[in-house]
């Protein structure tokens, strides 16, 4: 009975911490990405000097061209990681729209007093970004106000 409990505990536990694995990557797994896509261009540099025939050679380029675009994709992923910390970027600012990665739920601010905003009007939401405030158009994502934390 007793490890009925503790089973069943435990794997309550593993289904609220595995949702955490499905976030965006953060930059450090993006910094360590590049590194291993750094490494995989060398190693192919390498393989195509030293390819004996054309196979050889054809893959090697073909592991080369792999490596590149991992390595964009690596770099990618970190600006992507790296671009919504705060409201403090261009792409915020009033008039303008907000992103559509940001219009999701996850991201609106409900108790908009325990969190010492006024009262958004009709049509209207405030969206928290990082430490920071949006006041977005619920239907097209228009910024009507920004709110920057100290």
């Amino acid at each position: 009975m007793h490890t009925k409990t503790l089973l069943c505990t435990l794997a309550i536990a593993s289904l609220g911490f595995s949702s955490a694995s499905f976030a965006q990557p953060s930059r450090q797994d993006a910094r360590q990405d590049a590194r291993e896509a750094r490494q995989d261009i060398r190693e192919a540099q390498r393989d195509l000097r030293r390819a004996d025939d054309r196979r050889d050679a054809r893959e090697a380029r073909q592991d080369l061209r792999e490596g590149r675009r991992d390595l964009r994709e690596a770099r990618e992923d970190r600006r992507e990681a790296r671009r919504y910390d705060n409201a403090r970027g261009a792409e915020f600012r009033r008039g303008g729209r907000l992103p559509a990665e940001l219009r999701d739920r996850h991201y609106v601010v409900n108790d908009w007093r325990g969190h010492r905003l006024s009262a958004p009007p009709r049509g209207y939401h405030w969206v928290q970004v990082g430490p920071d405030y949006v006041l977005a158009a619920v239907a097209t994502g228009l910024i009507a106000n920004l709110i920057l934390s100290q």
